[in-house]
């Protein structure tokens, strides 16, 4: 009985000493934790992974656009572990499979006549995780692959506003924007985005351009194709032209219906903004008749004087304010002016409009100055 009775003495006392040994385990570890939380220092950052482009980088897949990319580029170099992908024609995967990485957007590459797409991406060599990342699209026409690039560098906002991508050189057009670049030539656009979540935009920007701008002109090096604008975006004036305040339009370039592709400038005297638009047609029946669905218009007047034909009315782009623009035929081109739909807003005044818009006095000058032969 002694010994039984000893024995459950023994063990609660082991009992309450395991009870207060927990108990003061958990004060401590509290007591521990309320002192990191109140400023002990974090633990120090993982030491950065070894030089990733030490062997030189890694190669694509793509044989048909390989010899476009350079393998090293500022201290980045392709991602040795590959990772590119193809679209579309003699790719591995079908077209429509660009909706998932384009956003949504996929209907505006196909309504551009996009063929092919090359996804693929360049790592920070010291071992960052920085990357640059391309996309290479192929269109069925110049014209196309110009229009997107203009969607990409315009779209609907103002070419003149402050976060308007600037020009760089490379192939036939290029922008850089901020940790991004836009660069055109022939049938291809390149989209090159540089990424790192741990940098502010200041610092974006500053390391974007020092690393995009050499890879956009050495792209644009090696893509092959016409530099050279298409012909309506080239025969817009030049002089109080913003820059790259171009647009490329491929289907009713002033929302009229039949009137067909063609090319917008954006333009800026002082307070003054103003538009060209111009439409090169195969002869001078199908300028005549471009025209002539013009006249049409609800309130359309002919003008006189001016070119081979004019007429002046209102247009609307899109929910924007309508405005007056006059048009004019100079054999199978049509060269128009008119006021800058993105500077209206509703209930200005009339002085506050006039301020900024052209006279029909100043669009007449201005149009017949454009029309006339090039010396």
């Amino acid at each position: 009985m002694e010994h039984r009775v000893g024995s459950q003495v023994s063990l609660r006392a082991k009992a309450r000493f395991g009870v207060l040994a927990v108990l003061l385990a958990a004060f401590v570890g509290s007591a521990c934790k309320g002192e990191e939380s109140r400023g002990a220092p974090p633990p120090p950052p993982k030491a950065p992974k070894p030089a990733a482009c030490a062997a030189g980088g890694g190669t694509l897949a793509d044989a048909q656009t390989a010899a476009f990319f350079p393998q090293k580029t500022s201290g980045f170099c392709l991602d040795p572990n590959g990772g590119d992908k193809t679209y579309g024609e003699g790719a591995s995967l079908p077209i429509d499979k660009i909706c998932d990485m384009f956003d949504g957007e996929c209907e505006i590459y196909k309504g551009f006549g996009v063929r092919r797409v090359v996804e693929l991406r360049y790592i920070d060599g010291s071992g960052s995780s920085a990357t640059i990342d391309v996309h290479l699209s192929k269109f069925g026409t110049t014209e196309g692959a110009y229009a997107m690039f203009t969607k990409r560098v315009v779209g609907d906002g103002d070419p003149a506003g402050e976060d308007t991508p600037r020009a760089t050189e490379g192939g036939g057009a290029a922008a850089l924007g901020v940790g991004n670049a836009y660069l055109w030539r022939g049938l291809y656009l390149a989209e090159i985005t540089y990424n790192d979540e741990s940098a502010a935009e200041a610092a974006i920007r500053a390391v974007s351009d020092k690393l995009l701008a050499p890879l956009v002109k050495e792209i644009g090096q090696k893509i092959p194709g016409e530099t050279a604008l298409p012909q309506a975006a080239s025969a817009l004036p030049q002089a109080q032209r913003v820059p790259l305040g171009l647009r490329f339009v491929t289907k009713d370039l002033l929302g009229v219906p039949g009137t067909g592709p063609g090319a917008f400038g954006y333009y800026k005297d002082g307070d003054k903004r103003y538009r060209f638009g111009v439409m090169v047609r195969a002869d001078e029946e199908q300028a005549k008749d471009v025209l002539a669905t013009l006249g049409k218009q609800q309130g359309a007047a002919k003008e006189k004087g001016i070119g081979d034909g004019a007429v002046r009315f209102l247009a609307k782009e899109g929910e924007a304010h309508e405005t007056e623009w006059i048009v004019a035929r100079k054999g199978s081109r049509l060269i128009g002016i008119g006021d800058e739909p993105r500077v209206l807003r509703s209930g200005m005044t009339a002085d506050e409009v006039a301020k900024i818009s052209l006279t029909k006095d100043d669009k007449t000058k201005r149009l017949k100055e454009a029309l006339a032969p090039k010396e």
